[in-house]
């Protein structure tokens, strides 16, 4: 069923279905009392957060987690209430809003959970917030060697409750050995928290590949999994298949048929070889998240059949090849450039120079998405 229309040539499905499928998966993978923080920055990895969340919402998840106040500000405008928590920090200027908007903070050093008291010293109020630890991502949290101690400094500051302490893995794809450890120093940490008395509700550190890679990372005492990637049915890790949400589509808006010794595109790069080649033309280009890397190097599936695309990709177009044959092929007919029916994400991803995130993310506004679901009994 369709939610949404498109007036463009392109657009993207986003199967709400395959949503479901993965968190399903994602659930199979945790133990009884163990949540999940739904991550929906960036517009929910391209996908529209306020839609995604919706429907994680539907899925029962209590929290969601973003990456700045304009996110937040767009979720509680529409409607969404669940805790957000904002991943890492904000500039002081903005801690008003954290109020205002009932957003949960992250404090990311003793420092800023001192400037952040004042406001709430203030207003008089306690506020909830997440503690980030850097336990080997290296680039936020507090120092895993000072931890306890600025963590238990931060909780006599009369303000704040703790709501959850946590931790990022930097390479739980692609190094288990060195998450697992990481898993243990933060599994230490925690329990040190506990003896001193200090009421903790939450402790997290498992993503997407942390919870299928690093079994640790999802047992208790951790209550918790951030997943975001495996949410949308992308994954890094080897041998891990999800169900891709977003299909990348356009329509062919002409077929030119150019003979032997004519040039497709910016820089000539391409030029017919036979005596005459069908060029379909798609409205299509790097503007839309289709990079001029993939020039020459991609496929696109036409009624079940994969086609070269030839030529340098523009802001607005690309061309594809159907050979000296259209088979069928005509103006209207839709073409898939990722995503169910075509080559899946993390194959574009490969073909692009990029990973998962950065093939949905890249898919600008002006792609309209279109949001797919099968009619069935569940809440629409």
């Amino acid at each position: 069923m369709y939610l949404y229309k498109s007036h463009r040539g392109t657009w993207a499905e986003i199967d709400l279905e395959a949503v479901h499928d993965n968190i399903a998966a994602i659930k199979a993978k945790l133990s009884d009392g163990v949540g999940i923080i739904g991550v929906v920055k960036a517009d929910a990895y391209g996908h529209g957060a306020v839609q995604i969340a919706q429907e994680l919402m539907r899925e029962g998840m209590e929290y969601l987690a973003i990456s700045n106040i304009d996110e937040a500000i767009e979720l509680r405008n529409a409607g969404i209430s669940c805790p957000l928590i904002i991943l890492g920090p904000i500039e002081p200027a903005e801690f008003g809003k954290i109020l205002e908007f009932n957003i949960f903070p992250t404090v990311s050093s003793l420092e800023y959970a001192r400037e952040l008291a004042e406001v709430y010293r203030y207003r008089g109020v306690f506020a909830k917030i997440h503690v980030k630890v850097d336990t080997g991502m290296g680039r936020l949290g507090i120092p895993l060697e000072t931890a306890a101690s600025e963590i238990e400094q931060i909780s006599k500051l009369g303000c704040f409750i703790i709501d959850g302490v946590f931790s990022h893995f930097p390479s739980s794809d692609i190094d288990a050995e060195y998450s697992a450890d990481q898993t243990g120093r933060f599994l230490d940490l925690a329990n040190e928290l506990k003896r001193t008395g200090i009421k903790i509700k939450h402790f997290h550190i498992a993503n997407s590949a942390g919870i299928f890679n690093v079994p640790a990372s999802i047992a208790p005492p951790f209550t918790m999994v951030r997943p975001g990637l495996a949410i949308y049915g992308y994954s890094t890790l080897e041998g891990l298949k999800m169900r891709n949400s977003m299909t990348m589509k356009s329509r062919i808006i002409t077929i030119r048929r150019m003979k032997k010794g004519d040039s497709v595109s910016y820089m000539r790069t391409y030029r017919v070889g036979n005596d005459f080649e069908e060029i379909a033309i798609l409205p299509v280009g790097y503007a839309d998240g289709l990079p001029t890397v993939y020039s020459g190097k991609g496929k696109v599936a036409i009624n079940g059949q994969f086609y070269p695309q030839v030529g340098r990709i523009c802001m607005d177009y690309t061309m594809v090849s159907l050979g000296d044959n259209r088979n069928g092929v005509k103006s209207g007919d839709e073409a898939i450039l990722f995503g169910n029916g075509g080559i899946t994400v993390e194959e574009f991803g490969t073909q692009t120079g990029r990973i998962p995130y950065e093939v949905t993310c890249d898919i600008s506004k002006r792609v309209p998405r279109i949001y797919l679901r099968k009619e069935d009994n569940r809440n629409v």
